[in-house]
């Protein structure tokens, strides 16, 4: 596969008028084109309905807008991994055009309820219930819109104390090692033993 911006010719593609961006086979597609292919053969693959190109041009709207979150979203992954358009296979057999994280949220939600679930809300796999952005521990790592943990702090806590008490030994350990460290390096931890 081979991209204009390497020094490939600068024909129209082969779908339309728009200049041609990508290389797919034998033929030169807009970057939109390009992500209908994608689509379409994602769907194929995991044994969906794949829509016509004709009903991709429907859903996606004119200003290209995720239905479900309403921000813009883009063709390429090098324009914004997490506002790459998406088909969506909604689970009462409608399907869309969302942004990534969005269908990445309804990978994770029973049924299509995190269209119902508040914007500044996500689901803890844990516990199971939708929680406010704010009972999730942030996480700079992560990509998308929230960057937040996966589990709410009640269950992560949850965890790390289950872990620590299976682990005592090992965690004591490493505590001791900790505060010996920070203690040679003339910062010692308050209350260390």
């Amino acid at each position: 596969m081979s991209t204009i911006e390497t020094g490939g010719p600068a024909l129209a593609c082969a779908r339309c008028a728009e200049p041609s961006v990508i290389k797919q086979g034998r033929q030169w597609l807009c970057a939109k084109h390009y992500r209908f292919g994608q689509m379409r053969a994602l769907a194929k693959r995991r044994g969906k309905a794949v829509p016509s190109n004709e009903q991709l041009h429907s859903m996606r709207g004119a200003d290209l807008i995720c239905p479900d979150c309403g921000i813009g979203m883009n063709w390429r992954s090098k324009d914004g991994q997490s506002t790459v358009a998406s088909l969506q296979h909604y689970r009462d057999g409608t399907m869309a055009i969302v942004c990534r994280s969005c269908n990445t949220r309804h990978a994770f939600m029973p049924n299509d309820d995190y269209r119902d679930a508040p914007a500044d809300h996500k689901l803890c796999p844990a516990c199971g219930e939708i929680k406010p952005q704010v009972e999730f521990t942030k996480d700079n790592s992560r990509s998308g819109n929230l960057r937040r943990k996966s589990h709410c702090r009640t269950c992560s806590d949850k965890a790390a104390n289950q872990w620590k008490g299976k682990n005592r030994e090992r965690y004591n350990a490493y505590q001791r090692a900790y505060r010996a460290k920070r203690k040679a390096e003339g910062s010692p931890v308050a209350g260390g033993g």
